[in-house]
């Protein structure tokens, strides 16, 4: 996850109706910070070309705060120069040189972009707990300060290289701050405004925000205190304002980010917390969905009466108004990669399979506090499968990574509230250097791309192209499938072909997919054993391609 390491559904999926979906604008996420934040213009320009052409909709990538603060290591606060932290020529200008590429190729290729603000902090924005610094408790105020630079910045009104011609004319004001501004005659490039953005990478997970409970020595599961979440909402609270003053309040702004699974041990107060668990006490809310009062709601920073109650919607917009809640949905335990349809034991936890446990969480947040905005999508902005090899100790056979995949986007599919899929990776993390052979230490990195290190496709590149899944149940079966480099609502012709065992393909049902995403989901009968795939006509070549086969039994 970022920096560190066929069971049948339910019948009523196999019924000749197609099932109710979300992917009519389900977009494709792809997120690889290590492969386009070290490269170079040329380098970014050919990476970005590629993830178009094979029909990636938007781009994640994490805007490392400690990577662009200034004295990021020292514990003593920098002086900003006039008109201080919120002005982005305040800070490091090469260190905005990668994000500033980026934005410049994803106009270039008609790439999306979702900034990821995030940790860690710069040392001088923590109280300096030493192998915590970046991570513990980060100063809201000071992260208001950098969201509101970013924020400038990517605003569309920027210019190209910092420069402000007759500062004196006509200036430019960017939410609260005032640039030199330009006369008509003169015009200077800008640089692209970016409309998508998240909050945090992980929140509850202790590689990027802690504590995530309060230490206090608890001895039961139930005497454990929350702390992660309510330092997460006032981070929340203050990139919402940040993003808001610099133009991009109407923009797309998510919520979450987090991780798919935690524990609850009073002895391991290290550990990640369950997201739908997080959820909760985000919206300060107890197990059955009633906030916290009193003592319990004061060690939670949260409302302790009633007449403070009536105060949190309006004191949190960002909670509330947020256009989605964002999350990493993998199919992992401590065992290892599991089966999209698996449930993880503790139903706090959320794989892919029991999504509905955190829109039922956050459906419960909003009716509690009152929220009249609408129920908040999951955008899936992490997800997918590592493979061994590369990764000696834990992951799935190559041959197996696309398949799991393309399960996992069908469920998605037929989620309504689910807005996008993601794939994380595009080439496999490198090993961590320092440490030799099947050391677990050096395989903490992800192995999840669609290609190996050495820039070799991996199977799985075809299933991301053209996914297919299937379902069946005795003759009847319902096939699902993408054709992802097609054009964004291009109407496509699609044909599912049967073959019984050595003989040859014959159509059984040709198809007009209108889905402005290029899927299909369609029921047939098979006469008996072979293989299903389907063949779609490329429109933009008129050339038939055909999607990996799957048996039929």
């Amino acid at each position: 996850m970022s920096r560190v390491a066929a069971a049948c559904l339910a019948a009523v999926a196999l019924a000749p109706a197609a099932p109710a979906v979300a992917s009519k604008t389900q977009e494709a996420v792809l997120q690889d910070d290590p492969e386009l934040l070290g490269a170079s213009a040329s380098q970014v320009d050919q990476k970005l070309g590629l993830l178009k052409a094979l029909g990636v909709d938007r781009l994640r990538v994490s805007v490392f705060w400690d990577n662009i603060a200034p004295a990021s290591r020292s514990q003593q606060r920098p002086q900003f120069p006039s008109p201080g932290p919120r002005f982005p020529k305040s800070y490091p200008q090469n260190a905005w040189r990668p994000y500033d590429t980026i934005a410049l190729m994803a106009r270039k290729h008609d790439l999306g972009l979702l900034f990821t603000l995030t940790g860690p902090a710069p040392a001088w924005a923590t109280p300096g707990r030493h192998e915590r610094e970046g991570l513990y408790q980060p100063n809201a105020r000071d992260f208001r300060d950098f969201a509101t630079a970013v924020g400038v910045r990517y605003s569309g009104l920027y210019p190209v290289d910092d420069r402000f011609p007759n500062a004196s004319k006509d200036p430019i004001k960017i939410g609260p701050v005032e640039v030199g501004g330009t006369p008509p005659e003169q015009p200077i490039p800008r640089l692209p405004r970016v409309d998508g953005w998240s909050i945090w990478n992980e929140p509850n997970y202790p590689s990027w925000l802690r504590p995530i409970w309060v230490e206090n020595q608890p001895r039961r599961a139930r005497d454990m205190i929350a702390a992660a979440p309510h330092h997460y909402r006032s981070l929340v609270d203050a990139a919402w304002t940040g993003l808001s003053e610099s133009t991009h309040g109407r923009d797309l702004i998510l919520i979450g980010e987090t991780a798919p699974r935690g524990a609850k041990k009073p002895s391991q107060l290290g550990n990640a917390m369950p997201p739908a668990e997080f959820a909760r006490e985000l919206y300060c809310l107890k197990a059955d969905l009633r906030p916290y009062t009193g003592a319990a709601a004061e060690r939670r920073d949260c409302p302790r009466d009633s007449r403070e109650r009536r105060g949190f919607l309006e004191e949190h917009p960002g909670l509330f108004n947020a256009r989605g809640f964002a999350h990493h949905p993998y199919s992992l335990d401590r065992r290892g990669w599991r089966k999209p349809t698996w449930r993880h034991p503790l139903k706090d936890n959320v794989p892919i399979a029991n999504l509905g446990r955190l829109t039922r969480t956050l459906d419960g947040a909003a009716r509690r506090w009152g929220s009249r905005a609408p129920k908040m999508p999951i955008w899936i902005t992490e997800y997918g499968y590592q493979t061994r090899p590369p990764d000696p100790l834990v992951g799935v056979a190559p041959s197996r990574q696309g398949p799991l995949s393309a399960w996992g986007e069908y469920m998605a599919y037929r989620n309504p509230r689910v807005a996008s899929i993601a794939q994380f990776l595009f080439v496999d993390d490198a090993p961590v250097p320092g440490f030799t052979g099947n050391d677990p230490r050096r395989w903490i990195s992800w192995q999840s791309g669609l290609y190996t290190r050495d820039r070799r496709p991996k199977p799985s590149l075809k299933d991301y192209v053209r996914p297919i899944h299937s379902e069946q149940r005795g003759r009847k079966m319902r096939v699902f499938g993408g054709f992802r480099t097609a054009a964004t609502g291009v109407p496509l012709s699609a044909r599912i072909e049967y073959a019984p065992a050595r003989r040859t393909w014959q159509t059984l049902r040709e198809v007009t997919v209108r889905n402005r995403r290029g899927y299909l989901s369609v029921a047939i009968r098979v006469p008996r054993p072979g293989l299903v795939r389907i063949v779609w006509r490329d429109p933009s070549t008129r050339r038939d391609v055909a999607s990996r086969s799957v048996t039929v039994r």
